[in-house]
């Protein structure tokens, strides 16, 4: 598959110094050990492969044949046109050896592989997307830095806990702990490596808050661009995954799955705010929390519009308290009957921003028979197209797939760029969400997380550069 995506911007590529303490640890860029200098350029070629000057092919992997899978590939196909530069979708590999074969022929990938270490061996990939079950996310991390693999996107969760493939039970304190010190280890190997993690939170991603990021800079420019609070809700009516309802492949619920997209902007914002002001991000540093089971205490009739899930919540609710006072409240559910709602409000000391990216009212259609529109999707689980309905056109672009692959892409091609949702990212949020279970366990007690957010190091280096993320806005 030959996309010829334009020239990306150049940022930094990162390497760790880790001590002996369990959580703290400082990455840096450092590439001048004898074990680093070879990660390195296994990783990343030198600068003149990477130069405007030559042709340059960008091999790119996909683990999964699932939703996540499906628009991965996609985006691929969507990201802005580059001279000189050719993305091509170098091998897929699944579960089953007929999906990965189905899917590289529907998407017009190179080869299906039968499982990630071979795919991983003949590509060698220059970009690698883990958007299979959660429950591979860790593992496949790992196996993807030892391979120097050079960006690796990781979809959301970061990991799920250990303890499910052990076949053990724990109580959500325990859970936490155990999961945060899997994290490490995750995050260690690809650090030490030489590799750039992308976490692939598309919220992060959407042109709203790349816009809110430059009004920011503005702000904070001019003494002001403090964020205050922000209120985030992503919702629908039950997950594509037929995994989700198992706890053990998708980590848990509405809280875990839904409730994670909202907060990754409210992360990413306070994040910048702080790098921009002071060069150092604002972080969470207390959580509380509900996660309910609604629809499975309901009557049978109840659920005939929504995925009753029997094994994890479909209602989460989470407010995170962050280290300069201000907060932000997410959340996450499936009881949405009107399909997908993705919104997002961050109220700030100089502005109030609202994105509604979908449902959003700027395109409006009524049909007074749905067979009209065939096999059209008009929006993300909106159930029938009969009546009226707000139609959202490219929804890849509008839920920032295309920008977030396009963050992959500037990446792999600059080897001093950073994501600018990377493993800060993947980190604050699994320590949120986790300590979500554990507050939602002790019935919305407030859990302290400063020991995983104060207690593990980020180097500025290796930080996004928010001044980076690009414009959405013209200027006069």
């Amino acid at each position: 598959m030959g996309i010829r995506p334009h020239w990306g911007r150049t940022g930094s590529m990162n390497d760790p110094t880790i001590d002996s303490k369990r959580h703290r640890h400082r990455e840096s860029s450092d590439c001048n050990s004898p074990r680093r200098q070879s990660s390195c350029r296994s990783a990343h070629g030198t600068r003149k492969d990477l130069s405007m000057t030559d042709p340059v092919t960008l091999d790119v992997t996909i683990n999964g044949t699932g939703f996540a899978g499906d628009y991965t590939a996609r985006t691929y196909g969507l990201i802005p046109h580059r001279n000189g530069v050719d993305i091509r979708l170098a091998g897929v590999t699944s579960g089953r050896m007929e999906n990965a074969e189905r899917f590289a022929g529907s998407h017009g990938v190179t080869t299906a592989y039968a499982s990630h270490v071979e795919m991983l061996e003949a590509v060698q990939p220059t970009i690698d997307n883990i958007a299979c079950a959660n429950a591979a996310h860790g593992p496949y991390t790992i196996e993807a830095a030892r391979a120097g693999v050079p960006v690796i996107v990781l979809e959301k969760p970061p990991v799920v806990w250990p303890g499910y493939t052990q076949d053990r039970t724990a109580d959500a304190a325990t859970r936490k702990r155990e999961s945060m010190d899997y994290l490490a280890e995750v995050l260690d190997e690809v650090a030490g490596s030489g590799s750039r993690l992308l976490y692939a939170e598309d919220f992060v991603y959407v042109d709203g808050v790349k816009g809110l990021v430059e009004v920011l800079i503005e702000a904070i420019a001019g003494g002001q661009g403090r964020v205050l609070w922000q209120q985030g809700v992503c919702a629908h009516q039950g997950s594509h995954a037929p995994a989700y309802d198992t706890p053990s492949l998708s980590g848990g619920g509405a809280l875990f799955n839904k409730a994670c997209h909202p907060l990754g902007p409210c992360l990413y914002l306070k994040q910048a705010e702080g790098i921009i002001r002071d060069g150092r991000p604002i972080r969470p540093v207390a959580v509380t929390a509900v996660a309910l089971q609604v629809l499975k205490h309901q009557p049978e009739a109840s659920g005939r519009h929504f995925r009753v899930l029997q094994n994890v919540d479909d209602f989460g609710r989470i407010t995170v308290v962050f280290n300069d006072h201000t907060v932000a409240e997410v959340v996450g559910s499936d009881l949405s009957i009107s399909g997908i709602r993705n919104e997002l409000r961050v109220i700030t000391d100089f502005a109030q921003y609202d994105m509604r990216i979908n449902p959003n009212n700027e395109n409006e259609l009524f049909l007074p028979d749905a067979e009209a529109a065939g096999d059209l999707l008009l929006r993300e689980k909106l159930p029938t197209a009969q009546g009226t309905s707000f139609p959202r056109p490219r929804q890849f672009h509008a839920h920032g797939y295309v920008n977030e692959m396009n963050d992959a892409v500037d990446c792999a091609l600059d080897p001093d760029r950073m994501p600018q949702s990377g493993p800060l990212m993947a980190w604050d949020t699994m320590a949120v969400l986790m300590a979500a279970y554990e507050s939602a366990e002790a019935n919305g007690t407030m859990v302290d997380i400063s020991e995983y957010t104060h207690g593990r190091e980020f180097d500025p280096a290796t930080l996004p550069d928010p001044r980076q993320f690009g414009a959405v806005f013209q200027r006069q």
